[in-house]
């Protein structure tokens, strides 16, 4: 287990604890390794302090070079650690210092990778106390209501065995997990400052290994507005109180979804097991399937559309059964 810790004194305990009791779940040892990266006040020293019960902890203080004291340099080197803890066969794992994963995270990780997965992206949440501090996010509910309906046209158009609905369509670092052999042949996390976990899941994807959106394993994140990774989780929703960003770049306009579904469903049918990576350079050299950013104010009919396009396909699914029934009553 690799949890980056900047700065996170006030955090970091809620984190260990959390951790810890999810640990208890488990038969198989677990390990932590807090990476307290280049702080300026006593994150190492509380989390050293902390008594873990069910799980074993491991701080180090390091100074990363100016060159990789970013959220991906940060969340390389635990996870790095945390696979040579977890070894050949082991399952690595990742959340964040200002969060708190639910008691069967870690044992609803590991269920995942043991009826398929290579690698599994949770969901993040906000507890009762989290949304009381929050602001008023009404105005782009739109949003999140998208991306669920794009996670079930991606189901209906493109549906792959080891991702099955209900699903997702999100990779947020706080909750990560994967098998060491994945991580390793993917080549760890990207040196990246920014969207390094999404980066990290399109590298899985990529090298053709099975990449789960499971609603499963949840993780509850702070309220914070400002992170410690610009661009981070705290700035997307500070972006979206103020409401004054593009919605979240892992969506893009329903008609282009559509035709990128479609086309990847004909192409995964034809390929063979080279399909991951021929598909990647159809996605980088297609004008027309090149991502859009959406604007919050186009996102009510983009759910209209979606809802439209959902219905049609299930009544065509629908139609398409009756006549199997059909065939074999006759």
């Amino acid at each position: 287990m690799g949890v980056p810790a900047r700065d996170e004194v006030a955090h970091i305990i809620p984190c260990l604890a959390a951790l810890d009791r999810a640990a208890e779940q488990v038969p198989a040892p677990v390990t932590i390794v807090v990476g307290a990266n280049n702080c300026a006040d006593d994150t190492a020293v509380v989390a050293r302090a902390f008594a873990a019960r069910w799980a074993r902890i491991e701080v180090e203080e390091i100074a990363l070079p100016v060159d990789r004291a970013h959220a991906g340099g940060a969340r390389r080197h635990v996870m790095d650690r945390a696979a040579e803890r977890a070894g050949i066969g082991g399952v690595v794992m990742t959340t964040d210092a200002d969060s708190h994963v639910d008691v069967d995270w870690i044992a609803a990780n590991l269920s995942e990778i043991a009826i398929g997965a290579d690698a599994v992206a949770g969901v993040i949440a906000f507890d009762a106390a989290a949304r009381e501090a929050l602001p008023n996010l009404d105005h782009r509910a739109d949003e999140w209501q998208l991306a669920a309906l794009h996670a079930r046209l991606e189901d209906l158009l493109d549906p792959r065995a080891h991702d099955p609905w209900p699903r997702h369509i999100w990779a947020w670092g706080a909750s990560l997990a994967m098998t060491v052999e994945t991580y390793r042949a993917v080549g760890g996390v990207p040196l990246i400052a920014l969207a390094e976990d999404r980066a990290l899941a399109d590298a899985i994807e990529r090298a053709g290994f099975r990449l789960r959106h499971s609603h499963a394993p949840v993780v509850f994140t702070s309220p914070r507005l400002t992170g410690r990774a610009p661009g981070g989780f705290a700035d997307l929703i500070a972006s979206h109180a103020a409401n004054a960003s593009p919605c979240d770049v892992a969506l893009e306009p329903t008609r282009v979804l559509v035709q990128r579904l479609i086309l990847r469903a004909r192409l995964r049918r034809e390929m063979n097991g080279d399909f991951p990576a021929y598909w990647a350079t159809v996605e980088a050299t297609s004008l027309r399937l090149r991502r859009q950013r959406l604007r919050p104010a186009l996102l009510a009919q983009e759910v209209r559309l979606a809802e439209r396009l959902i219905v049609s396909l299930k009544c065509r699914e629908n139609r398409r059964h009756d006549r199997r029934a059909d065939g074999v009553t006759a």
